[in-house]
């Protein structure tokens, strides 16, 4: 992977459910609660994940240009041929809140490297709660609520594509259900950005007035 990206140390802390096996890569850190100005990640994220009401809205831009810019960053990671797919949504394709975003980025990807082959080898059976707003994140408990598609054609080798990395949670259940269809096959993990924590003592004292 170019320089931007980074395999995810997993004898370091690691998020919850990353195993010793497991390879994951990630290009920039978002900081927990930061809000846009914490870090260029978490600007970059924010407009990723800006809800779908916002269509139409001045503010859509910015969704847009951070599809573009994760996409043209994705592609130029990979190799030629690679199969990539996305983590689902936790909503499901009927719901008038299900967000695209990621299926919108690997479809740009592949115009900017048209050799990636895009599969969705797995869907939601019905919408659930968002990690972020309090859903479960268990990955037994999300592995329950995925369908398997199937690939198009035999996969060797699979990139699970995911905005953010914080519990891995999502990717693990992902991970089993191919592996259970496609036991010969390996599945790694590329995501955005990997959740970090700011240190409470300094954000503690960055809070007290001078």
């Amino acid at each position: 992977m170019p320089a931007l990206w980074k395999r995810l140390d997993v004898s370091q802390d690691v998020p919850a459910f990353i195993l010793q096996e497991d390879e994951v890569y990630y290009a920039r850190e978002y900081i927990s609660k930061g809000g846009y100005k914490a870090s260029e990640a978490n600007q970059l994220i924010m407009n990723l994940k800006k809800p779908v009401n916002r269509r139409g809205q001045r503010d859509w831009y910015y969704k847009e240009q951070a599809i573009d810019r994760f996409a043209r960053e994705l592609a130029a990671a990979l190799k030629d041929g690679t199969v990539i797919a996305a983590i689902p949504s936790s909503k499901c394709r009927t719901d008038p809140e299900y967000d695209s975003r990621l299926v919108d980025t690997l479809s740009a990807a592949k115009r900017y490297k048209p050799s990636l082959i895009v599969e969705q080898p797995i869907v939601v059976n019905a919408t659930s709660v968002a990690v972020h707003a309090g859903g479960s994140r268990r990955p037994d408990e999300i592995y329950s609520n995925l369908v398997w598609n199937g690939f198009s054609h035999e996969v060797h080798q699979v990139l699970l594509v995911d905005d953010v990395l914080t519990t891995g949670s999502h990717f693990r259940a992902c991970k089993r259900i191919i592996l259970e269809h496609c036991p010969a096959a390996k599945v790694a993990g590329v995501f955005w950005a990997k959740t970090v924590w700011p240190d409470p003592e300094t954000s503690a004292s960055a809070e007290v007035p001078r």
